[in-house]
């Protein structure tokens, strides 16, 4: 997947979306889930696997019921899950369990517990780790897409994905849907993430009436 569109600016660029900074920038939800992270040291203590957060909420279309979506790179799957099992076994609803490959992801673990922090109610964590490296995920290549879009077409646009969301489509089949991507949404919504700024410019304005000024 390639990733080496370099006319975006910086805060639309891959390592922009490192760290906790996305996160607690994204809205009120959003800070209140970086502190919780930050209260735990979530990120810490996952260190060795590269951490990178991703999903809805660093891009703010996240609903109710949306988690903390955390990427991770583990080369040994086993070596990670003895990690995760040690570090968040105490951890309120904790549970792991191995994903098994698909057609375009490798085997995967996929780890579920709540976190909270200060005076921030619970949220749920998921950590999807593979063997790919986090930036490379597709859970990443989407939600840079996906931010880079939402930049483009703005809140009109953001509220409508999250309409469909509450109607319990997911967050790529609602771009696709609204975009009027054809074929596997999932693929579809990547692909977009190689584009430069001009491209998707004129991408958005060929499909309406979500039209770039």
């Amino acid at each position: 997947m390639n990733q080496t569109v370099m006319d975006w600016p910086d805060p639309l660029c891959a390592a922009a979306f490192r760290g906790l900074e996305k996160l607690q920038q994204a809205s009120e939800v959003g800070a209140n889930a970086a502190l919780a992270l930050q209260h735990a040291d979530i990120l810490g203590l996952l260190a060795e696997f590269d951490p990178v957060i991703a999903g809805t909420l660093p891009i703010a279309i996240n609903t109710e019921q949306s988690d903390i979506d955390i990427l991770c790179h583990a080369v040994d799957l086993s070596r990670f899950n003895d990690c995760v099992d040690s570090t968040f076994s105490s951890y309120p609803h904790y549970r792991r369990h191995q994903r098994a490959p698909t057609n375009h992801v490798g085997v995967a673990s996929v780890v579920r517990f709540e976190c909270a922090g200060g005076d921030c109610n619970g949220f749920e964590v998921e950590i999807f780790a593979t063997d790919c490296p986090s930036t490379a995920q597709y859970g990443f290549i989407h939600m840079l897409a996906e931010a880079r879009i939402l930049s483009l077409l703005g809140p009109d646009f953001a509220k409508r994905v999250r309409a469909l969301k509450r109607q319990n489509v997911k967050t790529e089949p609602a771009f696709a849907q609204l975009l009027r991507l054809s074929g596997d949404p999932y693929i579809g919504v990547a692909e977009l993430a190689n584009m430069s700024m001009d491209e998707m410019k004129a991408f958005v304005n060929r499909k309406g009436p979500f039209v770039v000024g």
